[in-house]
């Protein structure tokens, strides 16, 4: 989950161009329906890609069925699509945060929103959840949608920690949502926590990430090679890490950020100062 800077592409000349090339097979047919679909193009940005609001371009099954085979084998004017993917395949996933990316998403499906199938500001890099998820993009509460990585500024904000009950070596893990319910993104975000983050392997890699911790707590958390005198030393190093994952990342909901503020819970601060501190536990000795 991550807020994207928007390809800086005209697309409306690119279908227009793309429309008059006579030497790919949606020629002549695709010239007619430009109008309307940059329309569509229009619309799509002045709702901020909203999948609540989002009105579908009306388009022949023909015309539907080239714009789908231009993106699946995207003609020279249209070489964005390709670049798009390639540019961002080792950063963090924007769609749910995981640490890669290496696919494109069509962020309201091709299949149901044909016209915006080479539509730039519709295709973001993604990981396995762009497969995960299938078609999903709004749900039944209102304001529950997938959130969109090139206008929902609030992924640039802290949105989801993992939570960490039951302390021990196998703890109990879980992802809480850091707004208020009361915040007008608070639907859109439980949303797409659900859909698409929670159909990934987060919990797994945080599973991992707390096995870690526990055997050499340095191995996770670059400042615990010294453990801090007190509580607040351990926040303060904690925050520390926070930070630069953020900064690394660019971005504060990437996986390796949702861990360590999941630390950052007062009690499992408590916990892990008492453990590291443990009269009985070895000079970098486990945790338990």
């Amino acid at each position: 989950m991550n807020k994207l800077p928007r390809p800086a592409f005209d697309d409306a000349a690119a279908l227009r161009e793309l429309a008059d090339n006579d030497g790919v097979g949606s020629y002549p047919h695709l010239k007619p329906w430009v109008p309307a679909i940059v329309a569509g193009y229009g619309q799509y940005k002045a709702v901020a890609g909203n999948a609540l609001e989002v009105v579908e371009v009306p388009l022949d099954p023909e015309i539907e069925t080239f714009l789908k085979g231009h993106y699946g084998s995207p003609p020279k004017v249209i070489a964005h699509i390709t670049g798009i993917r390639k540019k961002h395949r080792q950063r963090v996933c924007p769609m749910c945060g995981s640490m890669h990316s290496g696919t494109l998403d069509h962020v309201l499906p091709k299949d149901d929103y044909a016209a915006f199938a080479v539509f730039s500001l519709n295709l973001v890099p993604a990981c396995e959840c762009n497969n995960k998820r299938g078609k999903t993009t709004v749900g039944a509460a209102p304001g529950a949608r997938v959130l969109h990585p090139y206008f929902d500024d609030c992924l640039s904000e802290r949105l989801i920690a993992g939570r960490f009950e039951d302390l021990g070596l196998i703890p109990r893990i879980t992802l809480r949502i850091l707004l208020d319910d009361a915040d007008p993104h608070y639907e859109a975000v439980k949303f797409h926590v659900a859909e698409i983050v929670g159909s990934t392997a987060i919990l797994e890699y945080l599973s991992d990430n707390w096995t870690n911790l526990c055997e050499l707590p340095e191995q996770v958390v670059r400042g615990l090679g010294e453990i801090p005198a007190s509580v607040e030393g351990l926040q303060a190093t904690l925050s520390r890490e926070l930070e630069l994952l953020d900064m690394h990342h660019k971005g504060k909901n990437n996986w390796n950020s949702v861990f360590v503020r999941g630390l950052l819970d007062p009690d499992v601060t408590q916990w892990l100062f008492d453990r590291l501190t443990a009269v009985d536990r070895p000079a970098d000795g486990s945790l338990v």
